[in-house]
């Protein structure tokens, strides 16, 4: 009773803050926002970016010696030649010049927290003003799939709504505040995935939200199961979408999906439209993407951020693990937002064949082809050249499932690399409840 009712305030408590009358009041604006014509777009994002430079200058010592004096016309010009690009690390070597007002947060502020995956988390000081922008944010690209609040929808991600150890339904909490059923992903498991789809066709939500790698679990579970649900989209997001992944899920959950590329420190916010194509939110940042060097480039580089909304500790120029490039032409669905490539990923979690070159996780999908009984997978790097493929068998995986896979990397992903196939019981997800597909654990990676 006393769980029920924390979840309650809990998420009673969200919807007064992210859902109400000025929260879709900022969503329906950001809607009007992709009909502006291409120069009318660009002079907004001139002046967000002037304001966002002018508030880092004023708050953080950081910028302290910098002049502010430049119009907005001139803002892109001034970040680029005043500004220095900065990363994580700057942030953790640095809080007393990047933090404002000594790095205390004031009561009208918020903490946003990296989940730390690659053991280096991160706080930001947020603005209320930032927390409400986010959700019209997502709220717009929710619009793109033909979601709209008032709708049901259902959420598969690591929301805490179960205790681990309970083995009885529900496994789920239902917000009754945003018509949103909250299903526990710690409980897809043999044990407890039928009550979760049972619930899940009972509710027939809309739409569904998940991190990649939890609807595909769900995924497997109904393939094996030979049933089917047809949520009419999933919105995904927090880790790559992999094309094993999504052919899986199109055919047994969702039948279309729209991915989200976004992160707690708010730099860049990428969403993918009903044709597919991914597109940066001009309106929600400025985003470039920089070579090792530094320099602007139309290659693949490090995706580089400068918040717009997030006032109280605006990060300027500051540069991601991920990396991307900038894709030519206009998208069919008209609006003048600039398209990326798909994102790669982390940068920790790049991996190296056996010539030292980067291989996409795209690629990594080809030695599955054919490749039964495996229940889950993680690709590994463990040293230059060497990779360590690691599964959770299913029934019926034998020594020829085995080798089909290493023959598989060895014709269609990389002649050169050692890769070793590795049985495990379970491959964890993380604290906040994601799975890195692909890790690199090499200690001398060349990235």
């Amino acid at each position: 009773m006393l769980a029920s009712l924390r979840k309650e305030v809990l998420y009673g408590g969200r919807a007064l803050l992210r859902d109400n009358y000025l929260s879709r009041r900022l969503m329906w604006r950001l809607v009007g926002q992709e009909r502006l014509a291409p120069e009318a777009l660009q002079d907004l994002q001139h002046r967000l970016l002037r304001r966002s430079m002018q508030a880092a200058v004023a708050a953080l010592p950081y910028y302290r010696h910098i002049r502010s004096d430049f119009s907005a016309a001139e803002a892109p010009q001034a970040l680029r030649e005043l500004f220095p690009v900065i990363d994580k690390p700057t942030l953790l070597q640095q809080p007393a010049a990047l933090y404002p007002h000594g790095g205390r947060k004031r009561v009208w502020e918020a903490w946003g927290k990296t989940s730390g995956t690659t053991g280096s988390p991160l706080t930001i000081i947020r603005s209320m003003a930032s927390v409400q922008m986010e959700q019209a944010f997502i709220k717009r690209h929710w619009t793109w799939g033909g979601f709209h609040d008032g709708m049901r929808r259902a959420s598969l991600r690591g929301d805490l709504v179960a205790a681990p150890e309970r083995r009885q339904p529900p496994f789920w909490f239902y917000n009754r505040y945003n018509q949103q059923l909250l299903l526990s992903s710690r409980h897809l498991n043999e044990a407890c995935v039928d009550a979760i789809i049972d619930e899940l066709e009972r509710f027939a939500p809309a739409m569904l939200q998940a991190y990649p790698s939890t609807a595909y679990t769900l995924a497997q579970f109904l393939q094996r199961r030979g049933r089917r649900l047809r949520i009419p989209v999933l919105f995904s997001a927090s880790e790559p979408l992999y094309p094993h992944q999504q052919e899986l899920i199109e055919q047994w959950l969702a039948p279309k999906i729209m991915d989200m590329y976004g992160m707690a420190e708010r730099v860049a916010f990428a969403t993918q439209c009903e044709h597919g194509e991914t597109h940066i939110n001009p309106d929600y940042s400025y985003v470039e993407i920089l070579d090792e060097q530094g320099r602007p480039t139309e290659d693949y580089g490090h995706i580089v951020g400068t918040t717009f909304h997030n006032l109280s500790q605006p990060l300027l120029r500051y540069r991601l693990s991920d990396r991307s490039r900038w894709k030519p032409g206009q998208c069919r669905c008209g609006r003048p937002f600039p398209m990326i490539e798909s994102v790669t990923g982390k940068l920790e979690d790049a991996i190296t064949g056996g010539d030292g070159a980067f291989v996409s996780p795209s690629v990594l999908t080809f030695a599955f082809k054919g490749v039964q009984h495996i229940r889950k997978s993680q690709v590994a790097q463990t040293a230059p050249g060497q990779w360590e493929i690691r599964l959770v068998p299913d029934a019926g995986f034998s020594a020829a499932d085995s080798e089909l896979l290493l023959r598989n990397i060895r014709e269609l992903v990389d002649a050169t690399v050692q890769a070793r196939v590795v049985l495990r019981d379970e491959l964890p997800n993380t604290a906040a409840g994601k799975f890195r597909w692909v890790v690199n654990e090499s200690p001398r990676s060349s990235f």
